[in-house]
């Protein structure tokens, strides 16, 4: 057993020590352009794709609509051309143009610009690693005396993330399922791909063997189905909450029917001190609901909070596929209207700017 670990640390110590991937010639005027596209990083550039990805492409228009500057600072250029991405905690992840043109080819996203692609990419591969770190520490397979030397290599190597996720939206189902001997024939094509010889991608794949990795990975991708892919219904996404945390650090959630916590959060999303994301039942307690506002209406969907008017006593919402209402999928509801089709809200402080 300690003979194949450190086979095993020996492969992970190999991608630590890879270089390039992909290099990237075009001007810095290009590259700003093709990132941000005209809108640059606002709230009104984000629409969501084919994916049921409203839980992620929300929240990231709320933090663009409150402090832009946390995702465009999230956001770097490494020497080989390569994106990497920041977040509050943990180490950058790589995103490289062959992945930001995947997405756009699949309909993962129709925002302006790539930003939110690279964004997207990112967090993937975050809750990946996060997947894979959660697996070594629980690990009953991975000496003790192991775990730290396994846990910063983790932390160091961008390229592992880059094939896991890879190989993962190759396989990943429309429900967010994945098959473990398809995902180790995939996985180990990737490591191919990036350089690594054989005997090491058979060693690093070899890891969704062992008790547990498969299953945690399993259970993180079905978690966060649609950022990998799975084009499954609406109210089977991922959490915003989880986005939030990843780029400012805090969350809170709370339900609409609890009118101290909502009236505390609409006071502080029009005063521009949280970022808010709200989400609709899934099936409203009125059954005409729906039918009556079909023009904005989709159950189990989230939208961004934009603003509140207290004088009105109405709230300023906008639709992240970016239409539905039509032209650009904003509009107005009077309060006692959106207490009946909203469950929920998260939201996350951020500086007054």
């Amino acid at each position: 057993m300690i003979g194949k670990l450190l086979r095993y640390l020996n492969s992970l110590m190999l991608f630590v020590a890879m270089g390039t991937i992909l290099t990237s010639t075009v001007s810095k005027a290009q590259e700003s352009t093709a990132l941000y596209g005209k809108l640059g990083v606002t709230s009104p550039a984000v629409r969501q794709g084919a994916l049921g990805s409203c839980y992620f492409h929300a929240t990231i228009a709320a933090l663009a609509r409150t402090t832009p500057e946390v995702l465009q600072n999230a956001i770097g250029r490494a020497p080989d051309g390569s994106y990497r991405v920041r977040f509050i905690d943990g180490p950058e992840e790589s995103v490289y143009s062959a992945d930001i043109e995947f997405g756009r080819q699949h309909n993962f996203d129709h925002s302006d610009g790539d930003w939110v692609l690279v964004l997207m990419r990112g967090y993937a591969q975050r809750a990946l690693r996060q997947s894979l770190v959660d697996s070594i520490q629980k690990s009953t397979f991975v000496p003790f005396f192991a775990r730290p030397l396994l846990l910063s290599m983790l932390n160091q190597s961008g390229s592992l993330l880059v094939a896991y996720d890879r190989a993962i939206r190759e396989v990943v189902n429309q429900q967010g399922m994945l098959d473990k001997a398809a995902l180790k024939l995939k996985l180990a094509s990737q490591l191919s791909l990036l350089g690594i010889p054989s005997t090491q991608s058979e060693m690093l794949s070899g890891f969704l063997d062992e008790k547990g990795f498969f299953d945690q990975l399993a259970q993180t991708v079905e978690q966060n189905g649609e950022v990998f892919g799975a084009y499954r219904s609406m109210s089977q996404g991922g959490l915003p909450m989880r986005v939030l945390d990843a780029f400012t650090g805090n969350s809170k959630a709370g339900l609409i029917d609890d009118p101290k916590a909502l009236a505390d959060q609409l006071r502080q999303l029009h005063d521009g001190r949280v970022a808010m994301v709200v989400g609709t039942f899934a099936t409203p307690s009125n059954a005409a609901f729906p039918g009556e506002h079909v023009d904005w209406f989709v159950p189990g969907h989230c939208y961004t909070a934009i603003d509140y008017d207290d004088a009105t006593r109405s709230i300023i919402l906008r639709n992240p596929w970016g239409k539905h209402p039509d032209p650009d999928g904003t509009f107005t509801l009077p309060l006692p209207v959106f207490e009946q089709g909203f469950q929920f809200f998260a939201s996350s402080k951020v500086a007054p700017r």
